[in-house]
């Protein structure tokens, strides 16, 4: 069995792709560089055309800074830096185009150049990470993990964010161990460093333990977004992990505490509620959380939950509030398989309240409705209903016809003797009355 969890990827962890600024940012910071690497350096009429060529961006006059770096590329003489920047400039338009494969098209340009013997180290290194998040843009996650993991490679010290950003490639890739291995690296290193860990990582984790079908530890990281995040959903999380381990105490515990916050607000949530009281034995409540739900309308008017209403009634023994239930139940216009064995409830309520007359009538739906499971035990309730009328002559004809079920033979038959006798009886008393002329 494949579980599967009912969580929403999308927008769990955005792109944080580079604006244009950041460009200017480097430019500023590597022509302090100037005097002291040759690679980085710059000559005033590729400079000049830059500037240019920023101004226009910041406008989001694209042509012209597009026509500005194709005359830098036309010049001659242009140093490895000169051109990489220019493909890192050509990159940055494009993203703000949203023309994302043009854009990696542009920073694989720069990188192609050469590495940080050729073009500053920064700059190259910048590139591998943006190159990993345009592939998660563009939806290639392979490529995505191929220059994440470049890119923590050339780290020092990655930060967490970098993790996450190669767990979430490989979540798209359906690679849970190496998604859940990403993830709890990034949650150690935010732990070791006093960072806040964000919600969405723990959801993150959840999801790759939940997919492994590793529900215990599934269980233990629900429990942390709920001590921290308290929301439904988490709550909902929760009891359904601990029906999956099947620790029926703590999933009811859960659950009924969603029902007092109020956050039960769907008709099957409800009625799953009731469900689970039923099972802890509380029938009553089972029949309260129903009631009321059917009665304000948040739980749908289905023939299934009025049965479930009926059912709780019986049980927690209010047998009267279990007559409308029934009665709705059996009367749906649903397609009902088992319609007949409704009435068949039905009738043997209004028997254990004495009720006889509306008993034999049920009972008579019952057997028009069928699909019973016993139709000979229908005819015996409906002749001990009839028989209660003093309406002998019919219950007798019943028992007949529940005497040919073999379920039912022997019973019937014990009641036909006792059918006779009693009329036998009666009539004997009725001769002796009529001798006193009573």
């Amino acid at each position: 069995m494949k579980a599967r969890f009912n969580i929403i990827f999308a927008g769990l962890l955005g792109l944080a792709l580079l604006a244009p600024a950041g460009f200017a940012q480097a430019q500023e910071g590597e022509e302090e560089e100037q005097q002291t690497r040759r690679t980085e350096a710059m000559s005033e009429r590729v400079h000049r055309r830059f500037s240019r060529a920023q101004e226009a961006l910041e406008l989001e006059d694209y042509a012209t800074a597009e026509a500005l770096l194709q005359e830098i590329t036309e010049l001659r003489g242009l140093t490895p830096y000169e051109r990489a920047q220019t493909n890192n400039f050509y990159g940055f338009i494009h993203i703000e185009k949203e023309d994302y494969q043009s854009a990696i098209r542009s920073f694989l340009g720069v990188i192609e150049i050469g590495g940080p013997g050729e073009i500053p180290e920064g700059l190259y290194n910048q590139t591998i990470r943006t190159l990993s998040q345009l592939y998660m843009q563009v939806e290639n996650y392979p490529q995505a993990v191929v220059f994440a993991r470049r890119w923590i490679e050339s780290q020092v010290s990655p930060v967490p964010k970098d993790y996450m950003l190669l767990a979430m490639a490989y979540f798209q890739m359906e690679d849970w161990r190496n998604a859940l291995e990403n993830v709890q690296i990034a949650i150690e290193r935010a732990q070791q460093t006093g960072m806040e860990v964000e919600e969405n990582w723990w959801r993150y984790l959840l999801a790759a333990h939940w997919e492994l079908e590793e529900f215990p530890e599934a269980l233990e990281v629900s429990k942390t977004l709920l001590t921290n995040w308290p929301k439904k959903q988490y709550w909902m999380q929760l009891q359904g992990l601990y029906s999956i381990v099947e620790d029926e105490a703590n999933q009811f515990a859960a659950f009924w505490s969603c029902y007092d916050q109020g956050l039960l607000d769907r008709s099957n949530e409800l009625v799953t509620m009731a469900q689970l009281f039923m099972l802890a034995e509380v029938p009553y409540k089972a029949a309260v959380v129903l009631q009321e739900g059917l009665d304000s309308g948040e739980i749908e008017e289905t023939a299934v939950n009025y049965r479930y209403l009926a059912q709780a009634w019986q049980l927690a023994r209010e047998d009267r509030k279990a007559l409308d239930p029934l009665r709705k139940a059996a009367e749906s216009e649903e397609d009902v398989e088992d319609k007949g064995e409704l009435y068949m409830r039905l009738a043997e309520t209004y028997n254990a309240l004495g009720d006889y007359d509306d008993c034999a009538s049920t009972a008579r739906q019952a057997i028009r409705a069928g699909e019973l499971k016993s139709e000979g035990r229908t005819y015996m309730l409906l002749g001990q209903c009839l028989f209660e009328q003093n309406e002998f002559d019919e219950a007798g004809d019943a028992f007949t016809r529940a005497a040919r079920d073999s379920d039912t033979r022997r019973t019937a038959t014990q009641w036909q003797n006792y059918l006779r006798r009693e009329v036998k009886r009666r009539s004997d008393l009725e001769a002796r009355l009529a001798q006193y002329g009573a």
